[in-house]
């Protein structure tokens, strides 16, 4: 979605002039069309509550991928001290000599720790780089807010 997103705001760079409604940054620059640009206060809030409004869709997801990356350790932890009781439970109940009793418990701990570390590491990596574009296009929109008051400022003080 991200990915979508990015190329439509790029697309959008071309042309500033003509704001289209199937990206966020041109949603943001057609907000304040037919704004008198004397009215720089209410163009300025504008841009801010059209900057406000986009942000929660580029930032969905980025908050689960972030859990699952941090629980999926914890859950390998589990599995691990689960095969580590069966594992003394055997060892309790029919001692050290027959060393397949414990294999199991053992086997079962070292699993789920690397089946917990291989589901979290990509998502780790992941969520860095969701979080990365979606911040650069939060960033983008900002920027293009300031461009849009700058260019008013121009106009007001040439006019």
């Amino acid at each position: 979605y991200l990915g979508i997103v990015y190329l439509r705001m790029r697309s959008q760079m071309r042309s500033v002039d003509k704001p289209s409604k199937s990206n966020p940054l041109g949603r943001v620059l057609a907000a304040v069309d037919g704004i008198a640009m004397e009215e720089e206060e209410l163009l300025q809030l504008k841009l801010d509550e059209a900057v406000l409004t986009e942000i929660p869709a580029l930032e969905r997801g980025n908050g689960l991928i972030k859990l699952l990356a941090a629980t999926s350790p914890l859950l390998g932890l589990l599995g691990t001290v689960t095969g580590m009781i069966l594992t003394f439970q055997a060892i309790s109940l029919f001692g050290t000599g027959d060393p397949k009793l414990m294999a199991g418990g053992i086997s079962q701990a070292l699993v789920t720790t690397v089946l917990g570390l291989v589901v979290a590491i990509p998502l780790l990596f992941g969520h860095s780089l969701i979080n990365a574009l979606s911040r650069s296009m939060i960033q983008r929109l900002d920027e293009q807010c300031a461009g849009v008051l700058a260019r008013n400022a121009d106009q007001q003080s040439a006019g």
